[in-house]
């Protein structure tokens, strides 16, 4: 299937009296993940984030719905590192019945038999194919559904044959990108547990009756740098748990097991007598570079938990409750 095809039929329901250039920057605008660094962010406030949405002409855009010209291989491949598609999933979702019906019957006339309960996420795939073969020159493609394929499993792979580099998972020369990459740039709500486990160890060390984040600034630095640290640690291991979840069928539970493994190798650290809770902090987190986690089946994928990520299991952990306080480890 090309591009162009499917835009086409797209734009029939969802933009019939528009421009067709302007519906191709809407479309691939729809299927794209939240930016979620600073420069993702930047790039959005300049129209830099959608790679079609800037130093392309408008004619350039019409001629590529009318499938005269094709999404190029380097702007095809930005697609697919910031592609995401459910929420466009929702919006073909939300279309009228008869709508939808047209679409499933366009789908069908192309050898894609789908439940109409299925059609968003059917289109979501048919577009995430398409931008994957556009970014190998490929401009026809062969589409398969992959909506009720089995996740992977993590107990099939072989180390010797698989690494992590940049975000991704390399495989016998397949490439799974890690969806979900949690940015500094905003702190977020499951963030409070962990965060307030550390604010309160920052009050012990400083004698004061409590701290919140909205004093980590005016910290003497050690605390601010701690304190910034800490959140690139947690939030690249929960990007990394929220991925491997993602990706794998088995990947929650691998996780969970990589973190009871870590328990084990700390708690005897945790639950030790320290001055206060800042120096537990410290203590912990030297311990947990120090630790041998193998009974995960994670451990055979080079690269993927490195000493950030190890850093960052320790607060989930927190998060979890599985340990409670840095300045009271008995507390309830």
């Amino acid at each position: 299937m090309y591009f162009h095809e499917i835009a086409g039929e797209l734009k029939t329901y969802m933009d019939p009296t528009g421009r067709g250039g302007d519906f191709v920057i809407a479309l691939v605008g729809d299927t794209l993940r939240d930016p979620m660094t600073e420069e993702e962010q930047q790039m959005d406030l300049n129209d830099e984030f959608n790679p079609l949405a800037s130093r392309m002409s408008i004619n350039m855009l019409d001629q590529i719905l009318e499938g005269k010209k094709y999404i190029s291989k380097a702007r095809a491949g930005l697609i697919c590192s910031r592609y995401d598609g459910q929420d466009f999933a929702d919006e073909i979702d939300n279309l009228y019945d008869a709508d939808k019906e047209h679409l499933q019957t366009f789908l069908e006339n192309r050898g894609i038999n789908v439940d109409i309960e299925e059609l968003g996420s059917a289109i979501q795939d048919v577009l995430n194919q398409i931008f994957h073969g556009l970014a190998k020159g490929i401009h026809d493609v062969d589409i398969k559904l992959t909506i009720h394929d089995p996740k992977p499993s993590i107990k099939n792979l072989a180390g010797d044959r698989i690494y992590c580099e940049d975000g991704k998972l390399y495989i016998d020369g397949d490439v799974i990108e890690l969806p979900i990459k949690l940015s500094d740039a905003q702190i977020y709500d499951f963030e409070a547990g962990y965060i307030s486990a550390l604010c309160d160890a920052y009050a012990e060390a400083l004698s004061r009756d409590s701290v919140t984040v909205d004093d980590i600034p005016a910290l003497p630095k050690k605390y601010q740098t701690n304190f910034y640290d800490q959140r690139k640690a947690y939030l690249s291991a929960e990007s990394i748990q929220r991925s491997i979840s993602e990706v794998y069928e088995d990947g929650e539970n691998q996780f969970d097991i990589l973190k009871s493994d870590a328990y084990d190798g700390i708690k005897t650290t945790y639950f030790d007598d320290y001055d206060n809770g800042y120096r537990r902090l410290l203590e912990v987190l030297k311990k947990i570079s120090d630790v041998q986690l193998t009974k995960s089946k994670l451990s055979l994928i080079k690269n993927l938990i490195g000493n950030l990520e190890r850093l960052g299991i320790v607060h989930i952990l927190v998060n979890d409750k599985t340990m409670t306080s840095w300045v009271d480890p008995y507390a309830e």
